[in-house]
C-alpha cells in the first residue's frame, strides 16, 4: 500500500510517485516532476528510521518534465519512507508505502513512455549493466522477463544474429551486421531463458561495406543456447538490440573455417586469437583448422629489376610477432612495410624492422643481392598462433604487394630454433638483440620452461644411504665417454663410499638405449646410479637443475659428461677447499685436454670490440706445467663443466638460471650470482682432470648454427655489466704473476676410449 503524505512542493511543481516490483524483493520507485530537478534535490529511503541503499537515475521526458527512478532491495515487513527533497525550491516530501501490498511488475511500455531518446537508453544502460550486478537480478526470471520486454519495446523488430560456428567447450560464433557508423563495441550482453551475461571476448567489426553496413563477429561464453535470446550491444551510436531465433543450431566449425575464413584474412586471425585466449582446447584447435586449410602464400619473385619481396619467418610468440623476410628494389621505390592484424587498418612497422645484407639463391643456382630484414611486432593478436600472418609492401608509385608466407611452427621450440636462425650472426647487433631477438628468445626460454614436464627417475642398483657428496651429470645425444667416465669413479674408492652418481638424461628419446647402456656399466663395475629423465629436453641449466633437486649430498658436484678423473681423491680434495666460514663457496679444478694441455684454469671476462663481456679460461693451451697456472687463488669463476659448492648455496642462489638459451653462459652466470651473496671462487689446480670441450653442445643445431652465443653473453651483460667491470679492475682477483715455488707435473698423456652406446 503506498500512501503520500500530505506535504507537497514548494512552487508549481507536482509529483506522481509510483511503485513497482522488479523481481523478488527488488522494488523500482518512479518520481516525475513538474520540471527540472532542483539543485540538491534527490530522494532518499528509509525504514524504522535507517537508511535503506538505493540506486537512482534522473531522466528526462520529452515535455521538459524530470522523473527520477530509484531501485532498492527490501525483504523485511516495515514500512518505506521515500522522501524527495525540496533542495531550494522549498519542504520535502514524503511517501510512505508497505512493500508486502506492493505486487505490481514493472511494465516496459508505461516505464518508456514520455522519456526522451537519451534518456531511453541511460535507463536501458543501467538495467542491463547496474542494477542487475548491484540487486543481484541476472539470475532472477521476473526480472529477465521484465528486461526482456523492456529491449523489444526499445527495438521492436530486431535484426537477427545467427549462430554460424560450434566452438569447443560447448561456446558458439555469432555473427550479425550492423550499421557502418558504428565503430566501437564498448560492452556486449547476452540475454538468455535463465541469465543475463556479459560476453568477456571483444566483438570482431568488419569494414564497411556498399550497404553502409558493416560485419559483427562475437563469441557466446556459455553452451549454445537453445531457445531464443537476445544480444545487446553498448555502443558509440548507443545500445544495438539483435535477436537470436528459437532452435538455431551451429554448424560445424570446420564447415564454416572453409566457407568465409578462408576468404577473409583479418576474419580468420580474429578467430585463432579468440579460440587461443579461450582454452589449451581452443589454441590447438585454432592450429588444427590452420594447417587443414591452409591459406595460399603470397609473395613477389621477379627477374627484373622492379621490386621483389617474400616472407619466410612470421612466428608468434608472446612477445610478439617476429617477422623476417628479404626484399629487392633496385631503385628505391619501397616506401612502407605494413602488418595486417584482426581489426583495424595495417599498421606500418618499418621503424621496428632491421635490415642487412643477404643473398638470394635463383633458379639457375646463382646468388642475388637482396636485403633481408627482420623484426619484432610487440602485442600482436595477443601471443595466439597466428601461422600465416599478412604483410604488405607499399611503393611511392601507389602499388602495393602482399606477403603472406607458408603456415609457420607453433611448437616453441621449433619457433625457437627459427628464431636462432633468422639472421646471420655476423649481422646480428645489439640493437637487434635488444629490440627484436631477446624479447622472443625470453617468451620462448618461459615458454619452455613452464611446460616442462615432471622428470622421471630410475635407479640402477642400491644407492649409498648416506652421500656426502651428490655428482650431478646432463647427458645430451653424447654417450661415448660414460664407459670410461664410469669406470674411473668406480676405480675410486671414497667416491664407491661416500658419493652419489646422477645422470641427468636431456635427450629423452634415447631413455631406453641410455638406460640400458647405465645398466650394463653398473653390472660391470657395481657403481649405483640414478638416472633422472627430462619429460623433454629443457637445455643445459634446466638438466643440472633436476639433477640438484634429485641429489641428496650436503655437496653437489656439477659435472660434464666428457670429465674424466685423472686419478682418485679429486672429490673430497676438492670439497675441503670449501670454507662457508672463509666464505668461499664453490671451487673448480684444473681442466686438461687429452694432450695435457691446458683447458681452464679459472674463468675471466673480457670485452670484446662491441664492449660484451665473454668468457675466457685463465692460460688455455699452454702446457699443463706452466707455472701461473699452478697456483691456488680466487678467481671471478670456474666453468660448469666442473663445480662443487655446497647444495644449500645452489638453491640460495637458485641454481643456473634458464634464461641462457640451450647451454652457454649460465655456469659464469652461476659464479656471479655466488659471489654476489658474498662468497668467493677457488680454483684448485692440485685437482686435474681431463676435459674433452663441448663433446654434447656441438650436437645441438640449434646452437651450432644460431645465435645463441652471441645472445647469452649479451644477457650476461646486460645483467652483470658494471659488477664484471668492477670484478676485473681488482687485482685481488686476478692471478698472481710470480711463478710458484714448485711446478706441478705434467700428467701423462691418456688415450680416451670411446664407449659404444649400444
Amino acid at each position: 500500500m503506498l500512501t503520500i503524505t500530505p506535504s507537497h512542493l514548494a512552487g508549481d511543481q507536482s509529483s506522481n510517485p509510483e511503485l513497482l516490483r522488479l523481481g523478488g524483493s527488488v522494488f523500482l520507485l518512479s518520481w516525475s516532476l513538474d520540471g527540472p530537478l532542483a539543485d540538491r534535490q534527490v530522494v532518499s529511503l528509509a525504514s524504522r528510521e535507517r537508511r535503506v541503499s538505493s540506486a537512482s537515475l534522473t531522466l528526462g521526458l520529452g515535455d521538459g518534465r524530470t522523473r527520477i527512478v530509484s531501485v532498492f532491495r527490501h525483504t523485511g515487513h516495515d514500512e518505506i519512507i521515500a522522501t524527495l527533497s525540496g533542495g531550494n525550491l522549498g519542504p520535502d516530501q514524503a511517501v510512505s508505502f508497505d512493500p508486502e501490498f506492493v505486487h505490481a511488475m514493472a511494465e516496459a511500455p508505461e516505464i518508456l513512455r514520455e522519456l526522451t531518446p537519451a534518456s531511453r537508453i541511460a535507463l536501458a544502460s543501467a538495467l542491463i549493466a547496474t542494477w542487475p550486478t548491484l540487486f543481484s537480478l541476472r539470475e532472477t526470471s521476473a526480472y529477465l522477463g521484465f528486461l526482456r520486454q523492456f529491449l523489444l519495446a526499445l527495438s521492436r523488430k530486431p535484426t537477427p544474429v545467427l549462430p554460424v560456428a560450434a566452438l569447443p567447450e560447448g561456446k558458439v560464433l555469432l555473427e550479425s551486421s550492423v550499421p557502418a557508423r558504428l565503430e566501437a563495441v564498448k560492452a556486449a550482453y547476452w540475454l538468455g531463458p535463465a541469465s543475463l551475461t556479459r560476453i568477456v571476448a571483444r566483438p570482431r567489426l568488419g569494414k564497411p561495406d556498399r550497404s553502409a553496413r558493416r560485419s559483427l563477429h562475437l563469441i557466446l561464453d556459455e553452451p549454445q543456447p537453445r531457445g531464443a535470446g537476445l544480444l545487446v550491444l553498448h555502443s558509440d551510436v548507443g545500445l544495438i538490440v539483435r535477436a537470436l531465433p528459437e532452435r538455431a543450431t551451429a554448424p560445424t566449425l570446420g564447415r564454416w573455417w572453409a566457407g568465409k575464413a578462408s576468404e577473409h584474412d583479418d576474419l580468420r586471425s580474429w578467430l585463432v586469437e579468440q579460440l587461443a585466449g579461450q582454452s589449451e582446447q581452443g589454441r590447438l584447435l585454432a592450429i588444427e583448422m590452420q594447417r587443414r586449410l591452409p591459406l595460399p602464400v603470397q609473395s613477389v619473385r621477379r627477374r627484373d629489376d622492379l621490386p621483389s619481396a617474400e616472407l619466410d619467418l612470421a612466428v608468434s610468440t608472446p612477445a610478439g610477432l617476429l617477422l623476417g623476410g628479404w626484399y629487392r628494389d633496385s631503385d628505391g621505390l619501397l616506401d612502407q612495410i605494413l602488418i595486417h592484424r584482426s581489426t583495424g587498418a595495417p599498421s606500418p612497422i618499418g621503424d621496428r624492422i632491421a635490415r642487412f645484407p643477404a643473398l638470394m639463391a635463383e633458379p639457375g643456382g646463382d646468388n642475388r643481392a637482396v636485403t633481408g630484414f627482420l623484426g619484432l611486432v610487440p602485442d600482436y593478436a595477443g601471443g595466439a598462433p597466428v601461422l600465416q600472418p599478412r604483410c604488405e609492401l607499399k611503393l611511392r608509385s601507389g602499388t602495393t604487394l602482399f606477403l603472406r608466407p607458408a603456415p609457420q611452427p607453433a611448437d616453441i621450440a621449433t619457433i625457437r630454433a627459427r628464431a636462432l636462425a633468422s639472421i646471420p650472426p655476423q649481422h646480428l647487433t645489439a640493437e637487434i638483440l635488444q629490440q627484436s631477438l631477446a624479447p622472443v628468445l625470453a617468451a620462448c626460454q618461459s615458454a619452455l620452461r613452464d611446460s616442462l614436464p615432471e622428470p622421471r627417475l630410475r635407479t640402477i642398483g642400491t644407492l649409498p644411504d648416506r652421500p656426502g657428496v651428490s655428482v650431478v651429470i646432463p647427458l645430451y645425444r653424447v654417450y661415448d665417454f660414460l664407459r670410461i667416465q664410469v669406470s674411473a669413479f668406480a676405480a675410486d674408492p671414497w667416491f664407491v663410499e661416500k658419493a652419489e652418481l646422477i645422470y641427468v638424461l636431456d635427450s629423452p628419446e634415447h631413455e631406453a638405449e641410455v638406460a640400458h647402456l647405465l645398466g650394463g656399466l653398473h653390472l660391470a663395475y657395481g657403481l649405483p646410479i640414478q638416472l633422472v629423465v627430462m619429460g623433454r629436453n629443457g637445455g643445459f641449466s634446466a638438466a643440472c637443475n633436476a639433477g640438484a633437486e634429485a641429489a641428496r649430498g650436503d655437496v653437489l658436484a656439477m659435472v660434464n659428461s666428457d670429465v674424466i678423473p685423472s686419478e682418485a681423491g679429486w672429490l673430497p680434495a676438492l670439497a675441503r677447499k670449501l670454507d662457508r666460514r672463509g666464505r668461499v663457496g664453490a671451487v673448480g679444478p684444473k681442466l686438461l685436454y687429452d694432450d695435457g694441455s691446458l683447458q681452464h684454469a679459472g674463468l675471466l671476462f673480457k670485452r670484446d670490440r662491441h664492449g660484451v663481456w665473454l668468457n675466457h679460461h685463465y692460460f688455455k693451451g699452454m702446457p699443463g706445467s706452466y707455472g701461473p697456472a699452478n697456483v691456488e687463488r680466487l678467481v671471478p669463476g670456474v666453468t660448469g663443466a666442473c663445480i662443487m659448492l655446497p647444495r644449500s648455496l645452489f638453491n640460495e642462489v637458485g641454481g643456473f638460471d634458464d634464461s641462457y638459451v640451450i647451454g652457454d653462459y649460465e655456469d659464469s652466470d652461476l659464479c656471479l650470482k655466488i659471489r654476489q651473496a658474498g662468497f668467493g671462487i677457488k680454483y684448485v689446480p692440485s685437482v686435474a682432470l681431463y676435459h674433452l670441450e663441448r663433446q654434447s653442445i656441438s650436437k645441438s643445431l640449434d646452437y651450432t648454427r644460431g645465435v645463441a652465443s652471441q645472445h647469452n653473453a649479451w644477457l650476461q651483460t646486460s645483467r652483470w655489466d658494471a659488477q664484471i667491470d668492477a670484478l676485473m679492475a681488482d687485482e685481488s682477483a686476478l692471478p698472481r704473476k710470480a711463478a710458484p715455488a714448485r711446478d706441478a707435473e705434467i700428467l701423462p698423456r691418456t688415450v680416451l676410449r670411446r664407449a659404444n652406446a649400444a
